[in-house]
């Protein structure tokens, strides 16, 4: 019985491990079972895709496929944050501009913690590079408007214009904080601050206009503002 069994079961070995699909093959897999909108199924493929995986890149390229999955089909933003998470440790090559935009598909796809990681990995391995005013101002949005984190936001926009205070972003960035301060927080002597000092530092500015404006009407309803009472008639 003993020699019998042992050839069934070695044969059954080879079977399956013959069973077992390359790279691509796991890939155009989880692309039917998307079609067929089997989303989970397209996920499992995905992850024996990564395990199949022979290069980092071609990880990252599965990670980010099943990342879409997750946040676009599956509503699992945890997921999505993973995959990206997964894609930064093998992104380790990267240039400056390949790892921004990782950092920029992960916003896209809703992983908005992962972009975080992406951007925070990125300030560390190019401290000198020359686009770090632009991305900076782009972390500081991500913490505004995607993460929705507006204590982080309004330390990252003060960075942006403490550090770089000549450049174009600085008074965009100065005039979030107040507009933080006053339409999001509800705190308006914080915001006449902070727009007070806008004025002072860029009176010429083309949103300097606007600034004044609402500082003019902190605080008020637009039933106290005679310069939009006639939204208000068109809206009664």
């Amino acid at each position: 019985m003993k020699k019998w069994l042992l050839p069934v079961v070695f044969g059954v070995g080879i079977l399956l491990v013959g069973c077992s699909k390359s790279y691509d093959q796991y890939l155009e897999q989880a692309s039917e079972f998307q079609q067929a909108e089997q989303y989970d199924q397209a996920l499992t493929a995905f992850d024996n895709a990564i395990k199949k995986a022979g290069s980092p890149q071609q990880r990252i390229a599965a990670d980010i496929k099943a990342a879409e999955v997750a946040t676009k089909n599956l509503k699992d933003n945890a997921k999505a944050n993973h995959y990206f998470n997964a894609a930064l440790a093998d992104a380790g090559d990267y240039s400056a501009g390949d790892l921004r935009d990782l950092a920029q598909q992960a916003l896209a796809d809703q992983a908005n913690n992962a972009a975080i990681a992406i951007y925070d990995s990125w300030f560390k391995r190019f401290p000198d590079n020359p686009n770090m005013i632009n991305v900076k101002y782009e972390y500081a949005e991500v913490y505004h408007k995607n993460v929705r984190d507006l204590k982080r936001a309004i330390t990252a926009y003060e960075d942006v214009v403490s550090s770089y205070p000549d450049s174009e972003q600085a008074p965009k960035a100065l005039f979030s904080i107040g507009y933080i301060y006053a339409n999001e927080m509800g705190q308006n002597d914080s915001a006449a601050v902070y727009y007070s000092q806008f004025l002072e530092k860029y009176p010429d500015h083309e949103m300097a206009p606007s600034v004044e404006f609402e500082l003019k009407y902190l605080g008020k309803s637009l039933e106290e503002i005679p310069e939009l009472q006639h939204l208000l008639s068109k809206t009664s």
